[in-house]
This record gives C-alpha cells, structure tokens and sequence, in this order.
C-alpha cells in the first residue's frame, strides 16, 4: 500500500465519493422501558444529522438496523418517519449507478436503486444489508427489511438466496473518475459459512475493468467464538481494499490492516448499548468515508447523543484484606465497598456529558464483582432502589461472577483440587451456552439414552428454537414436526414384513436412514410460500435459461461474463437532480472462488491506497443544509425497467 503526499487543493470534490458508515442500530431496542426507549431512535437521528451535515453521496449500514425481524408498528413508523425526513428531498446525486440492478436488489419491488425510481425523489440513498436481529429468516416471511426495500427508502442489497452456494456481486458506482465496487453479504451462520468456505463455494465477482475501490459490508463475529463460531479476516480475498464489519458492538472504527491480506477493516461498531458489556462502555461513534480513486480515509464521528455508559469489574480477592473480608458481617461490608463504588462511577458518568441537548441524562451503570465466596453476595435489585433517580438501570446494576478457585498444584506440579477445575469446566461451558438453542443443543448430546430422540433430530430442534427465539417463527414448529412424521412413515413403509410390534425397533435405524434429512428441514423451512408464488403478482421468478447460466461455472475455475449488455438508462427527468447514472452497460465480470485458507482472484492488480498517512489528501467538506426538503413529484423520461424473470431460492440459518 503506497502512501500520497497529494496536497487537498489536488482533489476534486466531484471526483470524491463520501459515505457516511454506521452499523447495529438496532432500532425498537427497549422501547417499553419509559427511560431507555427513546435511545436507539434518538441515536439513529443524529446518524442521520449527520449524513446531512457533511454532504454525503450515500449512507451505508452494517446490518441489524433493526432490533428485531418484525419490529412494533411504532418502531417501523418512527423509522419511517426519520428517513422521510433526513433522506428525501431534491439534491442531485452524482453516483452512476453501473452494474445490473436486476442482480443487486433483487428483493426490491422494482429492482432499481431508490434514487432512479421516479415514484421516489431521494436526497441520500442508504444502502444495507440484515444483521442477525432483522434477518427474514426464510422465504414468505416478510422482514423490516424487506418493508424497507418495497417503499423504497432502503437500497437492501447482500441478501443470500441459496442454501449451497454464495455468489456476491457488487453494485458499480461512479462518481467522476472515482469508481467503487460495493459487496454485500448479509448475516448468515458462521458454521454454516465457515463450510461453504471449506467447501469453495462462494463466489465473489470481480469486475474486469480496472480501477475499482473494493469494499465489503459484512455481518458476521469477528472475535474468535470457537473453530467454526466466527469469519477469518484471512477468509477474505485479498483483491478488496476495505471491509466494513457488523455485528460487533466495540467501536473500532479506525481502519486495521490485514498484515496479510494487505485489506484494512473497519468495525464502527452498534450506536446503543444492547448488553451492559465492558466492550459497549467505549465510546461509540460512526464514520465519515472518503474515496479519492484508489485513495481513502475514515474520519471517526463521536455519537454525542448516547448515553452516558460506565463499566467496571472488581476482583474482591485483590481488596479481601483492605475490606476485612475474612471476618464479621463480610456481605455487609461488600455492599459497602460496592455504594461507594457506584458514586464514583456516576461521577464519572457526568464527564461523558456532551451538551448535546437530547442526550440522556440518566447513566447506565454496570459494576461486576468477581466473588471468591458465596457469601460475599448480598441482593442487588433491593441495593439498586436507592439509585432509581440516578440511574437509568438501578435494577441490574451490580452483578455478580463466582471466581473459581485457583488450582493448587503440588512440589511435583500434581493437580491437587479437582473440584475448582471442574468448576472452572463448567463456568466456562455456561458461557459458552446462553442462548437457548444452545442449551437444547448441548441437553440432547449429553442425554441418557432413555431421553434420546429417536425421530426427530437433535439439529432441528435447536433449529426450531432459534427461529422461535429471533424470529417468532411460530410455524416451525408445526412443519418440522409434520415433516419428520411424514418421513417416518416413510420409512416405516419401507421396510419389509414390519409388523406392529416391531415398529419401536424398526425406528431405531430411522435418524441414520438419510444422513441429508436436516438440510432437507432447512430448506423445506424457507420454501414455505413457494406455493403461493403462483397467486402473488409481486413474485418474481428466474428463468430456466438464467438459472443454467448461473451454475456453469460455479467451480471458480477461470472467468466468467456474468452481466449482459443492456441498453443504457436514460436521463432523469427533473433538470435540477442532476444527471443520473446509466443502468447496464456492457460489463463483465470475473468470479472468484474464495476459500478458506486458499484464494483464486486471477492476477492482482496493484493497488495504491492510504489511510491515516494521506490526511491532508481530503480538505473539510461541509454544507449547511437550512431545511429538509419535503417530497416532491416529479416525472421520468427514462425507460421503465425490463421485466426480468428469475427463480429465487431462499434459505435461512441452520444454527
């Protein structure tokens, strides 16, 4: 990566594309609680105060702008009401839309980006892929997100739509002599990625011409969470130049290079605290991305509108003797270690005061004392009635960690307690299992062999409790069980000279009959409404030539034109938005298998590109923006978009 010593008066601001960058919003996050549920609403404005303040081309999220799938009627409506207002109205916007927008919104109702919709008059397009909370979870069921992308206010892109494969094509943006490649992959199950990367079965597309700034937008865990629990950043090909990365609350927005990869990762982190974690008590912010050619910077933007977050942990062994902790009323004495930890931490709360006249008054307060003995405990929802008016989470405040015991070893180095490092065993397998679908998970593999399941799958059961846990899926239930029962009978039908009393046997070499019959499930699960495609005028299909084209040459072996010639879009009408973008173009692309620990991209190009080292390469771009525009009417000498039938396969996570 080279660096520039280009001066600021050598940029031209139309040949730089600026982004506004935010992730894990996570809108409706407790709304229901009188003090706290104003917060991610108030946090997601100033995001947008923001877009508006610098003059951005675009807005990009991350995912999970939603806290869940199927939000509250008022979340979606305050929702609503924030993008009419911030993103709306009669700027020109200078990004040429390039690539083939039949490919990349492909869950739009128009399949054209919003900002050529001539029923819509957008000042700032937002682009976004789902997160884990706003995920759709299968084919019929209807997401936020999916709500978003049908009026038109969201560009939802990324959206994966086969159980066996992944391919991601990027929306081609041109903004003078600046051209920018934008990926999407929206969440999915890291296990279920980690194999489709092991198997080399994701696609990524490279355009032929020259000249692109790469970037990914991703979902996924980026700390290691176990061997198949997270995404490698050495996972990722090395052609791409930045990553945006969701999912994770920590901000670390300031570009990390990839020591081998030679990509930088930005992580902007969530814009509300979710869990009242130590990594949630860094400040957060979103970002300011400039792209000048082959060139960027990301410019950290502090949220002023949080709320004030204080985290801290004790280990009460290191103040046993200060606090006297081996004698007398020890629970007494903790709580009063812990009182006066609590007034600190709200004295340091106030100096997270920003002055930023709607940002919460009341701070969150967290204080994590690590127990050697259970009696140091005392009951922290009575301590926290006290702090009701201080605080905005007086009923969680404290929380308390059973430390285990340190192992003793001998002169020969002989473990002497096993009873701590079975402990230790255990703590650390209930960390590991806190979600629900884990817990059945782990019950069913340590189950005796009298509470085994001898039709239905451990797998699917755990399947069935994370869509009733994050999606509210209240049909799984109903079609996992119908299903097995139906491949049951099939079984038992046949076997040969089965007679009544030998059915209970005859189950038993059921589960090892089809060794394929969870995936089956999945997908089974997200093609519920293919049988209402047929009366639903909004479904589209693939046609069968499409479908043949797409699997030649799926195994990542050479090149590929994925992209036909199409006509150009013609200009849009409404002299004073400025020209718009052609929508096709005869452009190919190359596709590129990405593997997990091998990568075939064909030749690297040599990129230039700098971070921190090219800050004098950008001068401060601002407008004051007076008023809001409100929506507009306009019309359109451009061509409605070809109506392109194409099949679309859903599936969803299987853990």
């Amino acid at each position: 990566m080279s660096e520039s010593t280009t001066q600021s008066t050598d940029v031209n601001p139309d040949d730089t594309i600026k982004i506004l960058v935010a992730s894990d919003i996570h809108l409706g996050y407790n709304e229901k609680d009188p003090i706290r549920g104003d917060d991610s609403f108030i946090a997601f404005e100033e995001v947008l105060q923001h877009a508006l303040e610098n003059d951005v081309d675009a807005i990009l999220l991350g995912g999970d702008l939603f806290h869940v799938a199927n939000p509250s009627t008022n979340t979606l409506d305050r929702c609503f009401r924030l993008l009419k207002t911030y993103t709306l109205g009669d700027k020109p916007i200078r990004l040429e839309f390039l690539s083939d927008q039949n490919d990349n919104f492909l869950e739009s109702l128009s399949r054209t980006v919003n900002y050529e919709d001539p029923n819509m008059n957008i000042a700032i397009p937002v682009f976004s892929i789902h997160g884990n909370h706003d995920d759709s979870g299968g084919a019929g069921r209807v997401s936020s997100m999916n709500l978003l992308s049908t009026n038109g206010y969201v560009n939802y892109f990324g959206k994966w739509t086969d159980l066996s494969k992944i391919d991601i094509r990027p929306i081609l943006l041109r903004k003078g002599e600046t051209k920018l490649a934008l990926y999407g992959l929206s969440y999915m199950s890291d296990a279920r990625l980690c194999r489709l990367l092991d198997d080399a079965k994701v696609f990524i597309e490279k355009p032929d011409e020259p000249g692109f700034f790469s970037i990914m937008v991703l979902h996924q865990n980026r700390a290691e969470r176990g061997p198949k629990n997270y995404l490698p950043e050495s996972s990722l090909p090395q052609f791409l130049d930045l990553i945006i990365w969701g999912h994770e609350h920590d901000c670390r927005i300031e570009p990390e290079e990839n020591a081998a990869k030679k990509f930088y990762v930005s992580q902007p982190g969530s814009t509300v605290a979710t869990s009242l974690s130590e990594g949630e008590a860094i400040p957060k912010c979103c970002g300011l991305l400039s792209i000048h050619k082959g060139l960027f910077r990301m410019d950290p933007i502090p949220l002023k509108s949080v709320r004030p977050f204080v985290f801290e942990s004790i280990d009460l062994a290191t103040v046993q003797e200060e606090l006297a902790l081996d004698e007398g009323d020890v629970q007494q004495r903790v709580q009063a270690f812990a009182a006066e930890r609590i007034e600190a931490m709200i004295e340091r709360a106030k100096q997270q005061q920003s002055g930023y006249a709607r940002q919460p008054k009341l701070p969150l307060i967290r204080l994590r004392l690590m127990l050697t003995e259970v009696e140091q405990q005392f009951n922290a929802i009575r301590f926290g009635f006290r702090y009701h008016a201080r605080v905005a989470n007086p009923q969680d405040m404290v929380i308390f960690k059973k430390k285990p015991k340190a192992i003793v070893k001998d002169e020969l180095g002989k473990m002497l307690d096993k009873a701590a490092l079975q402990e230790a065993y255990r703590n650390q397998r209930e960390q590991r299992a806190q979600r629900a679908e884990e817990i059945v998970d782990r019950y069913f593999r340590e189950a005796d062999v009298m509470n085994q399941l001898e039709v239905l799958y451990p797998r699917s059961m755990t399947e069935l409790c994370r869509r009733m846990v994050d999606y509210e899926d209240d049909e799984a239930c109903e079609k996992i069980i119908k299903f097995y029962e139906n491949k049951a009978l099939e079984f038992l039908r046949a076997q040969d000279n089965l007679s009544e009393e030998g059915i209970c046997e005859a189950l038993a070499g059921f589960p090892a009959s089809d060794p394929e019959v969870h995936e089956k499930v999945l997908h089974m699960l997200d093609t519920r409404s293919k049988q209402q495609d047929a009366v639903d005028p909004l479904r589209r299909f693939r046609d069968l030539d499409d479908e043949a084209e797409n699997n030649d040459g799926t195994t990542g072996k050479g090149t590929m034109d994925t992209t036909a010639a199409k006509p150009a879009r013609g200009a849009r009408g409404g002299g004073a938005r400025g020209g718009r973008g052609s929508r096709g173009g005869a452009r190919g692309a190359s596709k590129a298998t990405v593997a997990a620990v091998t990568t075939t991209t064909g030749a690297g190009a040599s990129r230039s590109r700098s971070q921190t080292s090219i800050s004098s390469l950008f001068a401060s771009q601002t407008s004051n923006n007076g008023s809001i525009a409100s929506v507009a009417t306009r019309t359109s000498s451009r061509k409605p978009a070809a109506t392109k039938a194409r099949q679309m396969d859903f599936d969803s996570d299987d853990e």
